[in-house]
């Protein structure tokens, strides 16, 4: 079922018409359209009409049509079991992934015998990855500064 045939049979199943609805809400009656003819609209505005027809946030009707609206909007299955098993497996291979990681992150800090103060840049750099991209540009100026000074007292040296 598409999300726009479930909402349109909660609407009529509260015996409300399109204008009551969009009256209700204070809404214009286009967007109770927009909403029933499949047109792009955001899933907020979906809920807020949800609530005042008197679905609740965690409803089973409202999870439905936000599942149905999340499927048409991306494409994924996500109601098909098919579809949760895969993205569970997926999900399991990712948290072992991490945990290796992580495993082999506490090992490497061990070895390296890094401080609390050099850790904590680490993560900082880690969540900022353009610091690095930073740090190797001055670091790179400072070389060449460094090799532009030394050229420069060598031809002093030779001009004596």
């Amino acid at each position: 079922m598409h999300y726009t045939r479930l909402f349109r049979s909660l609407r009529e199943a509260k015996g409300l018409t399109l204008e009551a609805l969009a009256s209700q809400a204070r809404r214009h009656r286009n967007t109770v359209i927009n909403v029933e003819s499949g047109r792009p609209v955001k899933f907020k505005t979906i809920a807020e009409l949800m609530l005042k027809m008197g679905y609740a946030a965690g409803s089973p009707e409202m999870k439905s049509v936000a599942l149905l609206w999340l499927e048409s909007v991306s494409g994924i299955p996500f109601s098909q079991p098919e579809t949760e098993a895969s993205a569970r497996k997926a999900i399991t291979g990712y948290r072992s992934a991490a945990r290796l990681a992580a495993r082999r992150l506490d090992e490497e800090i061990a070895l390296a015998g890094l401080d609390a103060g050099q850790i904590d840049l680490l993560a900082f750099t880690a969540r900022h990855p353009a610091i690095l991209a930073i740090l190797e540009n001055v670091r790179r100026l400072a070389g060449d500064l460094a090799a532009e000074g030394r050229a420069a007292e060598l031809k002093v040296a030779e001009d004596r």
